[in-house]
């Protein structure tokens, strides 16, 4: 009980401080908030080693034990290794061998990775434009549409489909897409104040 209301008194001081930053233009306290912003970035640093530790433990255990996929394990442990030593003794990420194993294998796997992406979206796509409803209709309407709309041989069909295009990207998408970020910055600050105040404490468990 002890622990939990220290961590949280830290915890809302902290985020107080840090907050209260970037409302009053005063020197100490910009130099504390500072601080505490390093620090967390060091501990977020830590947290990382500490991660990366506990992944190559996981899938070590895996090998030793011989369980299932522990091939894959194996293949996951050399590429860290690998990728280690190449960056300690390079330089770090942005040296020249480390652009080169971005660009000669990272690279092509992210690719691959982005191509099956492909499938999954053809077979959403169909699914999406079945029309069950009025508003599926209209869905796959202003689909076709823009699909159309994007081809040269929408101007043949239509010659004002480029504008209805242009239409729909300017006007229902930009106004869904600036829904959802104000959905999501409220969600945010709400989140933020429940932090702050103490009614959630992830910090605590």
């Amino acid at each position: 009980m002890i622990t939990r209301v220290v961590a949280t008194v830290v915890a809302m001081s902290t985020g107080m401080l840090v907050l209260a930053d970037f409302f009053v233009s005063e020197g100490r306290l910009h130099a504390v908030a500072t601080y505490l912003v390093h620090t967390a970035a060091t501990v977020a640093a830590f947290a990382l080693l500490l991660g990366l530790a506990n992944l190559a433990g996981v899938h070590l255990r895996r090998v030793r034990q011989r369980a299932t996929g522990w091939g894959y394990s194996l293949v996951l442990l050399a590429s860290l290794i690998v990728t280690l030593v190449i960056g300690l003794i390079s330089g770090g990420p942005a040296s020249t061998w480390m652009q080169r194993l971005f660009d000669t294998v990272l690279f092509p796997l992210e690719a691959t990775l982005y191509s099956l992406l492909a499938f999954f979206f053809v077979t959403a796509v169909y699914r999406a434009f079945r029309v069950r409803n009025f508003e599926s209709a209209l869905f796959v309407f202003f689909g076709i549409a823009v699909l159309l709309g994007q081809l040269p041989i929408g101007v043949l069909i239509w010659e004002q489909l480029p504008a209805v295009r242009d239409w729909v990207f300017d006007v229902p998408v930009v106004a869904g897409m600036r829904g959802i970020l104000m959905g999501v910055a409220l969600g945010t600050l709400a989140t933020g104040v429940r932090v702050l105040l103490g009614v959630d404490r992830p910090y605590a468990d």
